[in-house]
């Protein structure tokens, strides 16, 4: 799984790398603006070359993509782009959970075959993937509101992805069926 999606990723992280600059050298509109470009560039180097570039789901994070440029051009403000990760995220946790209750056989399908586990539920995926996306679309909000443009960078290019990391891999248990309570360490007293 990894050699089939090393590229796709390296691309992600290098969209991300290109906002955080982006940003630092202007303003977060521009950023947000460069950022949709380099997405329509990237898929359509994709269709000539036929390169898995942005993943299974490129035509969905392209439209995210696009949404959050329109967002920043119709607003012109920082804070506008700010909030922008929350309206995307939440746009995007609403349609991986519709998806999860109606199945799971559209965007979870989909995303599904990009990961290394076996006996993944595309619903229970779906679900999961649309709860991760709510509380991560709340957490950029709070950054967002109650800390400085900076600190909100940082956050959403570095500490999100941590964030995200951690919670991705209790939704790929839940879809795998396994309970989340297994991750605690039980404890066993020693016998005598």
């Amino acid at each position: 799984a990894w050699r089939r999606n090393r590229i796709p990723l390296m691309v992600d992280i290098g969209l991300g790398l290109l906002f955080f600059a982006v940003a630092k050298l202007t303003d977060l509109t521009t950023a947000a603006l460069i950022g949709a470009a380099a997405g329509l560039v990237l898929l359509l180097v994709q269709r000539l070359t036929r390169i898995d570039l942005l993943g299974g789901l490129a035509l969905f994070g392209i439209a995210l993509l696009l949404l959050s440029a329109g967002l920043a051009m119709v607003f012109q403000s920082d804070d506008a782009v700010k909030y922008r990760s929350s309206i995307v995220g939440l746009v995007s946790a609403t349609l991986f959970f519709a998806d999860g209750l109606m199945g799971g056989h559209r965007l979870a399908m989909r995303l599904r075959r990009y990961l290394p586990y076996r006996g993944i539920d595309p619903a229970r995926l779906g679900i999961g993937l649309g709860v991760l996306g709510a509380i991560m679309a709340s957490a950029n909000f709070a950054v967002a509101e109650l800390a400085s443009t900076d600190v909100w960078l940082f956050y959403s290019t570095f500490a999100d992805f941590a964030l995200s990391m951690v919670l991705v891999m209790l939704v790929f248990r839940y879809a795998r069926g396994e309970a989340l309570r297994d991750l605690a360490p039980r404890y066993r007293p020693e016998s005598s």
